[in-house]
């Protein structure tokens, strides 16, 4: 994991490597709008974010064999995987001490992805996450914006 210093705020959790030759992979982007606990005073700036990523649950279904109209091989089979990032925000305060706060919270995705034609139902399944990106931007006192962009990958061992 990469410690990435932009805008004055350091991210750690971007990760250094992604493979180059992945089976099946697919990429998203999660955006959510963070509302700052009543227990912390209000945000003058963001120090740090600090994301670790987290599959909860996954399960293989059956689907269609083809080719969808966007042009994508359907090969009978997609992982449907649920997941979570665990977010840690570091601020400074807007009070006459800029005391350092931290705030937690977490960003829930969902996740489908296409295995290979060779896949089963009973096929075993090498997921990972990862962060290619991770962007985060006050938008009020109360308000953070987080961006994480990531790839998830699925490998059938066979």
């Amino acid at each position: 994991m990469a410690n990435i210093m932009r805008d004055g705020i350091l991210y750690n959790g971007i990760d250094e490597y992604i493979p180059e030759n992945i089976d099946s992979f697919s990429q998203m982007n999660v955006d959510k709008v963070l509302n700052i606990t009543e227990d912390i005073p209000d945000i003058d700036e963001i120090l740090k974010v600090t994301i670790e990523s987290k599959i909860k649950n996954n399960k293989i279904v059956k689907t269609a064999i083809g080719k969808s109209l966007e042009g994508q091989k359907l090969t009978g089979y997609k992982l449907l995987s649920e997941g979570e990032f665990n977010l840690r925000i570091d601020c400074c305060a807007d009070d006459s001490m800029s005391s350092i706060y931290t705030f937690k919270d977490k960003v829930f995705f969902n996740n489908s992805t296409t295995l290979p034609s060779e896949s089963n139902l009973n096929s075993k399944i090498y997921d990972h996450i990862y962060i290619e990106d991770i962007y985060a931007q006050k938008l009020s006192a109360r308000e953070i914006l987080v961006n994480i962009s990531f790839i998830f990958i699925a490998e059938t061992c066979y």
